[in-house]
């Protein structure tokens, strides 16, 4: 059987989906060289020596160990504060005035910077891997509570009487009714959750753990050696793209496309 050609289409989907990637990484090179030139590699190395850098850490293994230590201390964090917070926002959801009563807890427990979480943290269990999976955790909670909270508070009220009429179990209310009203928010919330999780475990590696790309960060800086800290860097930007790429872009146009059909 012969190969099918690669057409037009193929190679415009192609160009389309690597495009943004390389026009930025193109952006980076400039800027970096640009910084190379104005303050001299002792302060800003060439974009072939951060590379040469990176490629020395891949090679040594240390890349993936510690980029696999951050990924996993976020995936951790973030299952637990889905855990709780869906437990938790299932039971404020069905009682509108004890979800009122919340709110100014909830939003300020939002807006509340991770550096809070991260001193709270160090006092009570040194530094660790402790340190950023409480830190993910207590950053991403609210997030999934409110979410799947308003998820609660969005199901028709008729449903729940004509459910009790018939008596209907609660397993099929729970999977046929409260799952499909709740499922766009959760998923929207998650994909907020894992945007943030990410960068909150980075910080706590860098101001309390031993190892992880935030701590290589910060050791980077405290001996100035100034190509492994861009390479990491640069290594934390790629981890970023990567998540959103691959898996919060996707998860956002699925809480959409359920929004608009109003069911899984």
């Amino acid at each position: 059987m012969t190969p099918k050609p690669i057409g037009p289409n193929y190679l415009q989907k192609a160009l389309g989906a690597i495009g943004p990637y390389a026009i930025s990484l193109g952006l980076w090179a400039a800027l970096i060289e640009t910084a190379h030139l104005i303050f001299g590699a002792a302060l800003s190395p060439s974009p072939m020596a951060i590379l040469i850098e990176l490629f020395k850490l891949t090679v040594a293994g240390d890349l993936f160990k510690h980029l696999g230590l951050t990924v996993a201390r976020a995936i951790c964090g973030v299952l637990l504060a889905n855990m709780v917070g869906s437990l938790l926002g299932l039971a404020a959801g069905r009682a509108a005035r004890t979800l009122k009563f919340t709110a100014p807890l909830v939003a300020s427990l939002q807006s509340c910077p991770p550096v809070v979480w991260i001193s709270l943290a160090m006092v009570f269990a040194g530094t660790g891997s402790i340190v950023p999976l409480a830190t993910v955790f207590a950053s991403t909670l609210p997030f999934v509570f409110s979410n799947t909270a308003q998820g609660v508070l969005g199901l028709d009220p008729r449903l729940s009487a004509v459910s009790k009429l018939y008596q209907v179990p609660r397993s099929r209310v729970f999977t046929r009714f409260i799952v499909p009203a709740v499922a766009p928010y959760w998923l929207a919330g998650l994909s907020t959750v894992l945007a943030t999780g990410w960068k909150a475990a980075a910080v706590a590696e860098f101001m309390g753990s031993h190892d992880g790309v935030g701590a290589r960060l910060f050791w980077s800086y405290n001996n100035l050696n100034m190509e492994q800290l861009h390479a990491w860097a640069l290594a934390l930007i790629a981890l970023g793209l990567t998540l959103e790429g691959l898996v919060i872009t996707p998860l956002r146009r699925w809480a959409a496309s359920l929004s608009v059909r109003g069911k899984l």
